[in-house]
């Protein structure tokens, strides 16, 4: 009998999980990172959790002056 091997789990230093994700709805690290571990498996359902993406202005408020979804994503991969 083959045993899986262990999925590691990462996990973000305390300092990055206070950095804004969707400065727009002021949604940080560690509130995608949360509703990852809750169970989210998709934008869509982070979004439901953490009210990212609700009020965009993205060009304005975001540093980056884009939209959050691609980071999100980012996340909910490196997190799943």
């Amino acid at each position: 009998m083959e045993l899986k091997e262990e999925k590691k789990i990462k996990t973000p230093t305390e300092k990055k999980i206070y950095e804004y994700i969707c400065y727009c709805d002021k949604v940080t690290k560690g509130d995608i990172i949360g509703a990852v571990f809750g169970g989210a498996k998709t934008l869509k359902e982070v979004i439901a959790i953490t009210g990212a993406m609700k009020n965009s202005n993205c060009k304005e408020k975001n540093p980056k002056s884009v939209c959050c979804g691609d980071d999100i994503m980012e996340l909910i991969k490196k997190y799943s």
